[in-house]
């Protein structure tokens, strides 16, 4: 009951926003997001990492897209902190 408690306020924060929305392709996620749609569908799914569809479903839900690296940079999951980092290519 608390996870589907828990769960459900974190897509509500996420959901809620401030401002104006942009579409998914003009509003990518940033890293904290990314992070925080992790947890949420690795605590609902239950399975680490999770499929990247499930996560650009869960992301999709508050109008973003998965995070574009900066040039010279890449998107890394590291395991044993269980969140995206960016790291040097």
């Amino acid at each position: 009951m608390r996870l589907r408690l828990s769960t459900g306020l974190v897509v509500l924060a996420l959901a809620a926003g401030c401002g104006p929305k942009k579409s998914g392709a003009q509003n990518p996620a940033s890293l904290d997001e990314l992070n925080r749609a992790l947890s949420v569908v690795t605590m609902r799914g239950g399975s680490f990492p999770p499929g990247t569809n499930e996560l650009a479903a869960f992301l999709a839900i508050s109008g973003k897209t998965m995070l574009v690296p900066p040039p010279g940079k890449k998107l890394v999951l590291d395991p044993n902190q269980r969140q995206f980092i960016l790291v040097d290519q």
